[in-house]
């Protein structure tokens, strides 16, 4: 990966594909953003795989986070991840368990763990 900086934006070139960052969301994703992102998605691998070893099944997931800034740099205090399964084959307690030890196994929650509180709620239909 290398970043060059172009046009008021950074475009980080990543083998064969392109992503462009920028404070102003209409020239690309904000820094905020892909942080969030990055950690939502990490997260979302490991909840699929503990899942998957616990033979938990379901149609599909959605995450929503919504993230939490404050202070006058800005620094984000919280991510909020709001998971909404569909068809869920497991209890809620049961759900609990598995996104407790999806937190508990994702390198992003981890390498962030004790500076931005990283709290879940979930719901199903």
């Amino acid at each position: 990966m290398k970043l060059i900086h172009e046009k008021d934006r950074w475009i980080a070139d990543i083998d064969d594909r392109q992503l462009q960052i920028s404070g102003k969301e209409e020239t690309g994703y904000r820094p905020y953003q892909l942080f969030t992102s990055a950690i939502a998605g990490c997260f979302g691998e490991m909840l699929i795989h503990v899942c998957r070893k616990k033979r938990i099944s379901f149609e599909g997931l959605t995450i929503t986070p919504e993230t939490t800034r404050a202070g006058a740099i800005n620094k984000i205090s919280r991510i909020h991840l709001h998971m909404t399964f569909i068809h869920i084959s497991t209890s809620d307690e049961q759900i609990d368990k598995v996104i407790t030890l999806a937190l508990k196994h994702c390198s992003m929650v981890q390498s962030v763990k004790g500076s931005i509180e990283v709290t879940f709620s979930h719901e199903r239909i």
